[in-house]
């Protein structure tokens, strides 16, 4: 596995020949060396979320809209029909995550995912939507349980309407504690828990939608286990941190548990 002190001896190597672009004239050959193994066009989306300086442009570095003309362009000029994506993305949108599978499945039949770093929420989606998923031990997903702006802070759905559904019990139980409910629940805005249900569901239904489509579709119990996984992703209380780490050795595990009881092995 290469390492951070190999990478970084390579661009040392590579400033002696190319005094400006070394890093770039690195990178490029790292994906020509991929694509030579694989026969297979590669299409890179990167982002620098995890850099100290550009993160401050966190919103910047999400999947959103205009990420598709840059899909539509790279598709255009890929040949075949088998392409590899290599992905390193903080997430973002769902609705333009699917927009982006769309564009993705007009040209290609096999697509196959590549995670050498971090390609969480959104992103994690979008990996699903893959026939295959190459990741490394150090590459990692993510839970796709939908992120509710509340007040400038981000918030799970899910736990929003738990909060509530706590909150409306305990008002119930006790009305004396209405006083001290009010400040959080005065927060709440008109159809909120609606909204937060259909992000959920939406974030659902996408996944197990692909997986059947593409990574499970000779799987006799597809639907079952599409769904299982869709719903496993998106409840925030199976990995509480919506950047919790969620790697192949998860997903292994996971995909075990929804063996059927004649295949209680893996």
């Amino acid at each position: 596995m290469i390492t951070w002190q190999d990478l970084q001896n390579e661009v040392m190597r590579a400033t002696q020949e190319h005094q400006n672009g070394a890093l770039d004239h690195v990178r490029r050959e790292a994906y020509k060396a991929l694509s030579s193994v694989t026969g297979r066009p590669l299409l890179v989306y990167a982002t620098a979320f995890q850099n100290p300086v550009k993160g401050a442009f966190g919103p910047l570095m999400g999947i959103d809209l205009t990420d598709k003309d840059g899909f539509s362009e790279i598709v255009e000029g890929a040949s075949g029909k088998k392409v590899d994506v290599l992905i390193h993305s903080p997430g973002g949108s769902a609705e333009a995550t699917e927009s982006i599978v769309a564009i993705l499945r007009s040209k290609f039949t096999d697509v196959r995912f590549v995670i050498t770093g971090a390609a969480k929420s959104a992103a994690t989606m979008l990996s699903m939507s893959g026939n295959s998923i190459l990741i490394t031990t150090a590459g990692e997903l993510g839970p796709i349980d939908p992120q509710i702006n509340l007040g400038g802070n981000f918030t799970p759905a899910g736990s929003l309407k738990e909060e509530f559904e706590k909150a409306a019990v305990d008002i119930a139980e006790n009305p004396d504690r209405l006083p001290a409910w009010l400040p959080i629940l005065e927060k709440y805005t008109p159809a909120l828990l609606t909204q937060c249900e259909n992000f959920s569901q939406l974030a659902r239904d996408l996944v197990g939608q692909w997986l059947g489509e593409y990574m499970l579709k000779n799987d006799p119990d597809k639907v079952r286990k599409s769904e299982k996984i869709g719903k496993y992703l998106a409840d925030e209380k199976n990995t509480l941190s919506h950047a919790r780490r969620v790697d192949a050795k998860t997903y292994k595990e996971a995909r075990c548990r929804l063996r059927s009881s004649r295949r209680p092995t893996c």
